[in-house]
């Protein structure tokens, strides 16, 4: 498994320890990221750009700091 997928899994984990709205809070992270995180594999590869665009939007959306 690589950094993309884990971050994916903390983002989704994240949603649900807080009970947000699983629909809302993945659709505004998607419009910030550019790609739904519910879709990212344990196989998919590991792209810096994906990886980046993703700590800034869980960052901006959420106040998580992915690491």
């Amino acid at each position: 498994m690589g950094r993309l997928y884990d971050y994916c899994q903390q983002i989704q984990q994240h949603i649900e320890n807080n009970n947000l709205d699983v629909f809302k809070s993945r659709g505004e992270l998607a419009l910030r990221c550019g790609f739904l995180v519910s879709l990212v594999g344990p196989d998919d590869p590991d792209d810096p750009q994906k990886i980046e665009s993703l700590r800034q939007a869980a960052r901006e959306v959420f106040g998580l700091e992915l690491r």
